[in-house]
């Protein structure tokens, strides 16, 4: 019999078995008429036995059945469950007529169901079903949850909601660019690159708003808000995810999330198959890419990647380092608020407090943005961006009407956990002790380590939340959620922010280093910690450095020995670790700031920043790139010692590395390093403030031969101000400004220090606004200047009367070997007024 060795293998390894058999065999044993039932016959027994084995109960006398029957039970209702759902989910190919009769015999047993709740509409489309997506999404997204040590209710969303700062990224290289959204539902604009954008990518650092951005899109839809962009797509059905909720499907989670258990299976089928017969009319927004279960890999990448549903509109978020798991049509981010946006933002939160409102208020303008900046508040302004931190930062001032002015975000973590345990003890009627703002720390340390524990090792598995303990305290961090599914419910400990999760991480890991349970070596070799768990090493080197400098010191001299090597190896971690390095110094420095430990306050370098930068060594180095690191102003200063001590280095490029302006720091080692020939600052966003920075030290620096200070919004003035550094320096040969609103004014400027300048061969304006007064100008120099051999004017507005002025300088030139005017406004008239000019001059190339 063919289950023999069935039943060998099955009761070796002690499982049950069964065979199922259809039975074709007819009465009048006609063999033919047998043939014709077999597959049938087949089907037939097979559901049978399926049916049957749906109920759990069919097991118990077998003599393997479980001990935990409501186990048992769980599983098969989920699985059940699950198939049921793929089932309708399955794009089903049942006729008009079919459809009819099951909705016919829907509504017969359902008697009692409001008309509304029968409509199809449109096409398919239950309208009882949308109707209750939009009532959930109007309760569910409309409120937003204040912190949970606080006392007052909920904020309405639609009162507190601000304009956030969204810029376009470059989906190639991911770089910022100048391109701004006012329109928040402007995301889908179509480009050269993609006429019809499905997928969109929106990134963020933690506590940006990114959910909040899509609670708000989730809540103006239920609310039938008129407002849309244009280009945003015309959708019948939206539906919000949490991508970390994600478990079995796309449908299971859409079933879990988004639908009442009221709703019946067949209006859910009807639903299900509405969806994927009609994508180009559902926008799936998912949320926190970067929070999403690894363990389901396989399901959230079939819907990021559009393997599933791929003509469905989709809006992703997620923070940074998750960028190359998937492509888009659209990538954006969101940089928090602008100064006028905090302002609103306060307004909003204290309304109904005008006094506390109007003093938080000035002390904000006054302190985090002040021009120029101060050199004791600059990371205030950056904390002031971020909504989550701004919160936090009203929260604190609510409280006690004390102003937080340290730049950490570590130190404005450590004031609200302060806060939280104040509020802790009011509420259980402890008595509160004097010099509260260490001693709550102190005195509840051991229960924040294992709460720090439990969300390491969550933050460990990919998760963000943990199973309750008996043990945990609250504190108002957490939130206890089911979890699973309706059938199998659990309880779970669920973080109100990832934020928190990775500062008691951090705060834990701290500890763990600090009373050497761990080798902080061992910490700094495991790569997680340079993307997934970057914020959670920055917290613990926070809290490290407050506590005892000594070994915050020793953990950057590790990391700068750590880069050293690397640097020598080429190694491909390079940058990374140098990102991490950079942030590490900046969380350092700032906090134990508050105790006034400045290093030189000239050059506003920082005990950290010296110490980091002095044991960084690129002594045996002659070229560095440091490009796309994400260093910032901190990693600049670090540069700085580098070069001041560094006489080997020749080329060093610090490209796209988010400088604001260039650091005193850095200028002031340009002015004394001489070994340094070559530095690309491309895409610093320097500035007027950089321009004039660099300026001081090209006239000091006699080494420095190739400078690139493209795409740095360098305006005017400060061309300007590297007009007059031109006029003095002997040294400089090549000089990108490309991509700068330099325009003629400034373009006039740069003509006078070429009638001046005796060094410089390459000079490129490409793409600088530059019109006909511009262009003019510089062809005066060129009567004048006999070094300049290679002048690029691409992609400005040159048109006629400018090209007839150049064409007369090349008459006179006797050095230029190449003038590109391509992508100009130049006529066939005007490029041929240089006809003349190539008979007198014929080595130069002239390009159109």
């Amino acid at each position: 019999m063919e289950e023999e060795g069935v039943f060998t293998a099955a009761f070796d390894t002690q499982l049950e078995w069964l065979i199922v058999k259809g039975i074709a065999d007819v009465g009048n044993g006609e063999q033919a008429t047998a043939e014709s039932w077999e597959s049938c016959a087949s089907a037939m027994a097979a559901s049978l036995v399926s049916h049957i084995l749906s109920d759990p109960g069919v097991f118990r006398t077998w003599p393997h059945y479980p001990v935990n029957d409501d186990l048992l039970v769980a599983q098969f209702e989920s699985r059940r469950k699950r198939k049921l759902i793929e089932h309708h989910a399955g794009a089903l190919c049942d006729d008009q007529s079919s459809t009819q009769t099951k909705t016919g015999r829907f509504s017969a047993r359902t008697s009692q169901k409001p008309e509304s709740m029968t409509q199809q509409h449109p096409a398919g489309l239950p309208a009882y079903i949308t109707e209750k997506i939009r009532q959930l999404y109007q309760g569910r997204e409309g409120k937003l949850a204040p912190f949970a040590w606080c006392d007052y209710p909920s904020f309405n969303l639609n009162n507190i909601f601000t304009r956030l700062k969204i810029v376009n990224r470059e989906a190639t290289r991911g770089t910022l660019t100048d391109d701004e959204i006012t329109n928040m539902t402007s995301i889908f604009r179509p480009h050269s690159k993609c006429k019809k954008p499905r997928k969109v990518l929106i990134e963020g650092d933690p506590g940006m708003g990114k959910t909040t951005y899509l609670q708000k899109l989730a809540y103006d839809w239920a609310n039938k808000q008129n407002e849309w962009d244009a280009s945003f797509p015309e959708i019948e059905v939206l539906l919000l995810l949490r991508l970390n909720d994600i478990k079995s499907s796309i449908w299971e989670a859409i079933d879990e999330q988004i639908l009442s258990e009221d709703i019946d299976e067949k209006d859910k089928e009807t639903f299900f198959k509405y969806i994927q017969e009609n994508q180009s009319k559902v926008l799936l927004l998912l949320d926190g890419l970067d929070e999403a279960d690894p363990c389901e890999r396989d399901i959230y990448l079939s819907l990021v990647t559009c393997k599933l549903l791929p003509a469905c509109h989709v809006i992703i978020t997620s923070r940074h380092e998750v960028r190359e798991k998937v492509s888009c049509d659209n990538l954006w981010e969101i940089v928090g608020f602008t100064k006028e946006d905090s302002k609103s933002f306060i307004r909003k939160y204290f309304q109904g407090k005008d006094r506390l409102a109007e003093k938080f208020f000035n002390y904000h303008v006054e302190h985090w943005y002040t021009d120029p900046p101060d050199p004791q508040h600059r990371g205030l302004s950056d904390l002031a961006k971020n909504p989550l931190n701004l919160s936090l930062l009203c929260c604190i001032f609510e409280d006690s009407e004390k102003f937080f002015s340290e730049s950490s975000r570590t130190r404005l973590y450590i004031e609200i956990v302060t806060l939280a345990l104040r509020r802790y003890e009011e509420k259980n009627g402890i008595e509160s002790r004097k010099d509260q703002a260490l001693n709550l720390i102190s005195v509840y340390g051991e229960k924040l380590k294992l709460l720090g524990r439990f969300a390491l090792d969550s933050l460990h598995k990919g998760k963000s939340y943990f199973e309750k303990e008996k043990d945990i305290d609250n504190f108002g961090f957490l939130s206890f959620q089911r979890g699973c599914t309706r059938r199998k419910p659990c309880t779970r400990c669920v973080f109100s922010h990832k934020s928190f999760q990775e500062f008691f991480a951090g705060f834990y890991l701290a500890f763990q280093v600090i009373d050497g349970q761990i080798d902080f070596a061992d910490v700094l070799t495991d790569e997680r910690y340079l993307k997934e768990l970057k914020d959670v090493f920055l917290v613990m080197s926070g809290i490290i450095a407050f506590k005892r400098d000594e070994i915050g010191e020793s953990i950057l001299i590790s990391m700068a020995e750590h880069i050293s090597g690397l640097l020598r190896t080429s190694h491909q971690k390079v940058k990374s670790y140098m990102t991490l390095a950079c942030a590490c110094v900046f969380e350092c420095d700032y906090s134990r700031l508050v105790k006034g430990k400045w290093k030189d306050e000239e050059r506003e370098l920082t005990c950290f920043e010296y110490t980091f930068g002095t044991h960084l060594d690129m002594s045996s180095l002659t070229e560095v790139d440091l490009s796309s690191a994400e260093i910032q102003n901190f990693g600049a200063a670090v540069i700085s010692v580098v070069l001041e001590k560094n006489s080997s280095l020749t080329h060093l490029d610090l490209s796209f590395n988010l400088f604001d302006g260039v650091a005193p720091s850095l200028s002031k080692a340009l002015k004394a390093n001489s070994s340094l020939t070559s530095l690309n600052l491309k895409g610093n966003s320097i500035g007027e403030d950089g321009a004039s920075s660099l300026s001081k030290t090209l006239k000091a620096n006699s080494s420095l031969t190739d400078l690139n200070l493209s795409y740095n919004r360098i305006g005017d003035a400060g061309a300007s101000f590297l007009s007059q550094a031109l006029k003095a320096n002997s040294s400089l040969t090549n000089l990108n400004l490309s991509i700068n609103s330099i325009g003629d004014t400034g373009a006039s400027s740069l003509s006078k220090a070429l009638k001046a300048n005796s060094s410089l061969t390459n000079l490129n304006l490409s793409f600088c606004k530059i019109g006909d007064a511009g262009a003019s100008s510089i062809s005066k120099a060129l009567k004048a200047n006999s070094y300049l051999t290679d002048l690029d004017l691409t992609g400005n507005r040159v048109g006629d009367t400018a090209a007839s002025c150049l064409s007369k300088a090349l008459k006179a030139n006797s050095s230029l070997n190449k003038l590109d005017l391509t992508d100009n406004s130049v006529s066939p008239v005007g490029a041929a007024s240089f006809n003349e000019a190539s008979k007198i001059n014929k080595k130069v190339d002239v390009r159109f």
